[in-house]
């Protein structure tokens, strides 16, 4: 099982805004995985997608949907942490944009 977990805190003026953006993509994400969970607890969302294989998070790293959401969180959050486990070591950073640049060069 392979696990990818984004937790963002967004800017408190645009939390209404990352919220509607992560609501949009949110039905486009769970065929992405086989199993997406999105908690919100003290104005942090946890995003986890849980896959079967290294096929499906490279497909789901070249989504547009895993695009809008760093973008969403680029442009709108404060903090943000990125954690992909299960792939032989774990992975960790804070910008999606760049991890998923990094992993696709890499398993291209």
């Amino acid at each position: 099982m392979i696990k990818l977990e984004i937790t963002v805190q967004p800017k408190s003026e645009k939390f209404l805004e990352f919220s509607q953006s992560l609501d949009s993509i949110k039905p486009e994400l769970e065929l992405l995985c086989s199993s997406l969970q999105v908690t919100e607890m003290q104005n942090t969302f946890t995003i986890t997608l849980d896959m079967d294989s290294v096929q499906e998070l490279t497909t789901a790293l070249r989504s547009k949907e895993l695009g809008i959401l760093s973008g969403a969180i680029h442009m709108l959050t404060e903090k943000s942490e990125v954690i992909i486990q299960g792939i032989g070591h774990k992975r960790k950073g804070s910008d999606l944009r760049k991890i998923r640049l990094n992993y696709l060069k890499k398993n291209n």
